[in-house]
């Protein structure tokens, strides 16, 4: 009997290693990338800011307003002749933005009758129009003088005239 020949010894066991961590992509790809995604972010939140912080422009109507609040402040002691060019351009931007109107190009005549049979206003603030323009005319070219009450007067004509109010005492019109 031959005896067997002894097999060679096996390669000694290892302890299993964990995986071997492999990146995929090179660095300057991971860093062109997180910058752009980070543009991407600074993007969207700049023009979420600026879509949401967008206010409306003021209308004709809260302009005028506006102008008249800031001369009712300057009435004590104000040059008539001044007092009565800002309040006069006020309204007449008013009607200009507001309805289309030719205020701003024509004379007080003028615009008068341009509007004599035009439905945007009632015969009453078609009246109120006339007593307003005539006083502030009144105080552009005849220079006439008018006291502080006057032109507290003519600042409350002149809002009754942009928030479409009716007088006192005096009825509304039905607008067509």
């Amino acid at each position: 009997m031959n005896p067997v020949p002894a097999a060679p010894t096996p390669a000694p066991i290892h302890d299993i290693v964990g995986p071997v961590w492999f990146f995929p992509w090179p660095v300057w790809v991971v860093v062109c990338v997180a910058l752009g995604i980070l543009f991407l972010l600074a993007g969207l939140a700049w023009g979420l800011r600026s879509w949401l912080g967008r206010k409306t422009p003021p209308t004709a109507k809260e302009r005028a307003l506006a102008v008249l609040d800031a001369l009712r402040g300057t009435v004590a002691g104000a040059d008539p002749y001044a007092f009565g060019i800002t309040v006069s351009d006020a309204i007449r931007n008013y009607i200009h933005e507001q309805h289309g109107l030719q205020a701003t190009t024509q004379t007080s005549l003028e615009f008068l009758e341009s509007i004599r049979s035009n439905p945007v206003f009632t015969d009453n603030e078609k009246s109120g129009l006339a007593v307003f323009l005539e006083k502030t005319d009144l105080l552009k070219y005849a220079r006439a003088e008018a006291g502080e009450s006057e032109m507290i007067g003519l600042l409350e004509t002149a809002g009754r005239l942009v928030r479409a109010e009716v007088q006192p005492g005096k009825t509304a019109e039905a607008k067509p």
